[in-house]
């Protein structure tokens, strides 16, 4: 039952965190496996050096949302195609791989225990790709394979790499024609002033003054890291809207299937939202971060089924599968500085809104 005014809850709820300054500008989106339940935007997509309103179409820089709509979900259909195995030895893939990562396997890139550290500058190195690519090959562990959780971008430029080595296809092609293609998400891609050529700058939520480029982000990848691979790596580079996320979310309620076109099995959901790291006294599935954590992004009012996911820029996902519930919150809290983190209170306190919202019986 759904309660009344819940609209207007949810608006004002948001309104008031733009007055807070938790950031500039949001659309969000609410879904069932069926319809869409809520979506609106809010405040401005730029402030400087001129101002844009927000608009419900505005395009956003996905920041590590990259990591399960684009990366997770190619791996989980590579997996399905038998062109490779969750339990692979990524020295399979690299024979120059060094003796103390031997171990490493694809599913400990997947689930963060790989014991690869958390980031490092490769941008500023003057590396070709293959060399950054062996740079990471080369970093020394800081945790043991498999004993510790340490949600790092490496793991995922890795993965973004092998989908490129196995399938001959650079993710931002492979993505393109196996899962954005088929499920009509036309405004999801990276490099989209390249690939969506009918866009300008009005069009983009902007993020970061990068006072290395020497520039407010506006339509160009924020993350460092990923600019230097040209703007397409593993770990961060996508750019959406509220309507293609709404697809993808509707996509994994549904089992894989959008619109009669099926993406992923059921069993792969099933996987990826597995507790796969509960021994390590940390809850992730594949790709995918779980709602037992604490402190959770996804709140409190999410079922023990729900997994999610956030990105630097200000951007989120959470899938319940058992409520049948979608939510993705879309901002530019980066901008005009990455300095601003009071999304990181929003986040469970919307969730648990939402929730209360739209399951108020």
């Amino acid at each position: 039952m759904l309660k009344q005014d819940s609209k207007g809850e949810i608006a004002r709820f948001i309104q008031h965190e733009l007055e807070e300054g938790t950031f500039p500008g949001a659309v969000l989106g609410v879904v069932n496996e069926n319809e869409i339940l809520y979506q609106e935007s809010f405040g401005y997509a730029q402030l400087e050096p001129v101002k844009n309103r927000m608009k419900r179409e505005s395009i956003f820089d996905l920041a590590s949302l990259t990591k399960v709509v684009a990366t997770t979900t190619a791996i989980m259909q590579m997996i399905e195609m038998g062109q490779i195995n969750l339990w692979d030895y990524l020295k399979r893939y690299y024979p120059e791989f060094p003796g103390d990562k031997e171990e490493i396997t694809i599913f400990h890139l997947l689930t963060h225990t790989s014991g690869f550290q958390a980031i490092i500058s490769l941008w500023d190195q003057g590396f070709s790709y293959e060399e950054k690519i062996k740079h990471i090959l080369d970093r020394p562990l800081e945790a043991k394979v498999g004993e510790k959780v340490i949600y790092s971008d490496l793991n995922f430029i890795l993965l973004g790499d092998l989908i490129w080595r196995v399938t001959g296809q650079r993710l931002d092609e492979y993505v393109s024609q196996h899962i954005f293609q088929p499920l009509r998400m036309t405004m999801t891609t990276f490099n989209p002033l390249e690939n969506l050529p009918s866009t300008d700058k009005r069009d983009y939520a902007a993020t970061e003054m990068c006072e290395w480029r020497g520039r407010v982000m506006i339509g160009e990848v924020h993350d460092e890291n990923a600019y230097s691979f040209n703007g397409v790596s593993g770990h961060a580079g996508l750019f959406s809207t509220i309507d293609d996320l709404c697809i993808f979310l509707q996509m994994l309620l549904n089992g894989g299937v959008y619109n009669g076109i099926k993406v992923l099995s059921p069993r792969s959901i099933k996987l990826m939202s597995r507790d796969w790291t509960f021994i390590l006294v940390n809850h992730r599935g594949l790709g995918w971060n779980l709602i037992k954590n604490p402190h959770s992004s996804g709140g409190v009012l999410f079922s023990s089924a729900a997994f999610g996911h956030t990105g630097f820029t200000g951007t989120s996902l959470w899938v319940d599968p058992e409520l049948k519930l979608g939510v993705a919150l879309l901002t530019n809290r980066v901008h005009p500085t990455r300095e601003n983190t009071k999304i990181i209170s929003l986040r469970p306190r919307l969730h648990n809104l939402i929730v209360s919202t739209f399951f108020a019986g």
